[in-house]
């Protein structure tokens, strides 16, 4: 019986974990990787779901995205991206993540995420 109890309390703490971060990483890091991701794919709303956007600058953030997806497919979609540099400050609960981005037609480009900390999540930042 205590057997059964501790294999449920596991299950149930990682169920928990995964549900709380979203399926990435809580991390600045990790929300970074999961931006690249979501915008290769142009899944232009999961990509959002990454946001602190309210639903007026989704509107006009979805205008971007999109006209960010023809860009994509001009240079042929993303390759391949690294972090290059991150800048983390807990306490104050923000970061820059830059990321190198190379693309398939071979061109290069650094591209730097502002992030905040709201409710213990890390999230994209929509403000300039």
């Amino acid at each position: 019986m205590k057997k059964i109890i501790a294999v449920l309390s596991m299950c149930l703490m990682m169920m928990a974990m995964l549900t709380s971060c979203g399926g990435h990483e809580n991390t600045p890091e990790g929300v970074a990787e999961a931006a690249v991701k979501y915008l290769a794919k142009k899944d232009f709303k999961g990509y959002m779901s990454l946001t602190n956007a309210t639903d007026q600058q989704k509107e006009s953030m979805s205008a971007m995205l999109e006209k960010l997806g023809q860009q994509l497919d001009q240079k042929g979609g993303m390759k391949e991206w690294e972090i290059v540099d991150k800048d983390i400050d807990e306490e104050a609960g923000k970061a820059t993540v830059t990321l190198k981005v190379t693309y398939e037609d071979g061109s290069e480009e650094n591209n730097s995420m502002k992030m905040l900390k709201k409710d213990g999540d890390w999230l994209l930042s929509a403000d300039k």
